[in-house]
């Protein structure tokens, strides 16, 4: 019933590994929504963490790479890394945990990307995607490599693309089980800014966060954020919390557009010629 909307999805998908010199510091999923490679994915995912702090992003030590089913591993930089609003109800800015990577190089890839749709609605069947760490590689081939013998680019097609060639992404059904919107005002800007928060009542792991949202047309709705958690309170650890089962989305039909506007000029002129 659904495998054409898997295949249409698993195209799109990807793989991304970031290294600080030789460490592998972070891992996570993405989708490419232009024709020449642009990578849509969570912010935290090129960070390791959050909040997002620009060092942790611009630090020259560190690369990005991204791998599609059956290609090779591509180089990316950073084009936006969370978006950040101020309020003058905040103490802080609020950041939004998206952010959009671009191929170092040319690339055109062999496949349509995601087209953006409207966020969800509540009570909505939607489909969700990753490179999950539930995935395990036949014979565990991917521990068996001598880390000191091979170079950065074998160890991103070996460690992290074999998710992408052998064992292919998870994908997940679900319902959204609770929708939240919300609509914020940029103080420097006076630019209004919509995003939606929901829930999915069915889990996906670490490593598919960045990964796509789907509603039934194939259409990217939202990106996957992070797992819920739900308090396991013990005497010996009253903060100690456990994954409840669902997962947090953020939507971006509202959001990619901001983040399109925020590109510098800089990166903007990576885009054109691709230098």
């Amino acid at each position: 019933m659904y495998e054409e909307l898997y295949q249409r999805i698993t195209k799109p998908l990807c793989s991304i590994s970031v290294y600080l010199d030789q460490d592998l510091i972070s891992d996570g999923s993405g989708f490419a929504i232009s024709n020449d490679g642009i990578v849509f994915t969570a912010a935290h995912v090129v960070t390791g963490r959050m909040p997002i702090h620009a060092q942790d992003y611009t630090d020259p030590n560190v690369k990005i790479f991204v791998k599609f089913r059956n290609m090779p591993a591509v180089e990316y930089c950073v084009g936006i890394c969370g978006i950040n609003i101020g309020t003058s109800s905040f103490t802080d800015n609020l950041q939004i945990d998206q952010a959009l990577i671009i191929p170092k190089n040319q690339l055109n890839l062999p496949f349509e990307p995601f087209t953006i749709g409207l966020a969800p609605k509540l009570g909505e069947e939607i489909f969700f995607a990753g490179y999950s760490d539930e995935l395990q590689v036949p014979f565990r081939i991917d521990r068996l490599i001598k880390p000191d013998t091979v170079d950065l680019e074998f160890g991103v097609e070996v460690r992290r693309g074999h998710n992408s060639d052998i064992t292919g992404p998870m994908i997940k059904r679900g319902v959204v089980g609770n929708l939240l919107n919300i609509e914020t005002v940029e103080n420097s800007t006076n630019q209004k800014l919509q995003c939606s928060v929901f829930y999915i009542d069915n889990g996906i792991h670490s490593g598919a966060s960045g990964g796509p949202i789907v509603n039934r047309q194939g259409q990217a709705i939202g990106v996957i954020a992070q797992r819920a958690t739900t308090s396991a309170s013990q005497s010996l650890d009253a903060k100690l919390a456990v994954p409840s089962g669902a997962t947090v989305g953020l939507s971006c039909l509202n959001t990619i557009p901001v983040m399109y506007r925020q590109l510098g000029a800089a990166v903007q002129a990576r885009l054109k010629n691709r230098v």
